[in-house]
């Protein structure tokens, strides 16, 4: 009876501590891109579009997957120079699903809002300086998740650029005759 006890326990620390590991991981960045981090650092984005202060980038030499779904639509966000964001195209309400269950296990229940002016669904966590936000427009049919990094989005929002529309990426420049390298986002 007691090894039953000693094995729970030791199962139960493990999982523990690597739920507390991945979640982490996002408290210091989205991948190899740590939040904060100067666009110098990542020679391998490619620059897309530019208002004001705030640059996005893609990397059209990566894909990202979820429990084998292609994502190829990932888009990073620089304010100032600086990471403050990571924004990922959905493509399909299975995607959708899948990512909110994720985020309800690793983060809990989250807070929602929705404009029905507007005709979107905001769904947030929160955790530590992340917000992280899984939008739907029911008019443009388009779903995406995001990351924000608090520092940083809360000087772009005192500056008045939030008003950047970003629900209008939808330009991944894939080169259609090289394949990306297939990089694994969530995994379940």
């Amino acid at each position: 009876m007691k090894k039953y006890h000693v094995t729970i326990f030791i199962v139960f620390f493990v999982l523990f501590f690597a739920t507390i590991s991945i979640a982490s991981e996002l408290e210091h960045g989205f991948m190899k891109y740590k939040w904060g981090e100067s666009i110098s650092r990542y020679e391998d984005l490619t620059e897309l579009y530019t208002k004001k202060d705030v640059t996005y980038y893609s990397n059209p030499g990566e894909s990202y997957t979820l429990d084998d779904f292609p994502i190829n639509d990932v888009i990073f966000g620089f304010y100032k120079g600086n990471l403050f964001a990571v924004y990922i195209g959905i493509d399909t309400l299975e995607t959708y699903d899948d990512i909110n269950q994720h985020m309800k296990l690793k983060y809990g229940l989250p807070g929602t809002k929705i404009s029905d002016k507007d005709h979107l669904t905001t769904i947030k966590w929160k955790y530590k300086d992340i917000t992280i936000k899984l939008k739907t427009d029911e008019i443009k049919r388009k779903m995406k998740l995001a990351f924000y990094y608090h520092p940083l989005s809360m000087d772009l929002k005192s500056e008045h650029l939030e008003e950047i529309n970003e629900t209008s990426f939808r330009f991944f420049p894939i080169d259609k005759n090289k394949k990306p390298k297939m990089i694994p986002f969530l995994e379940f």
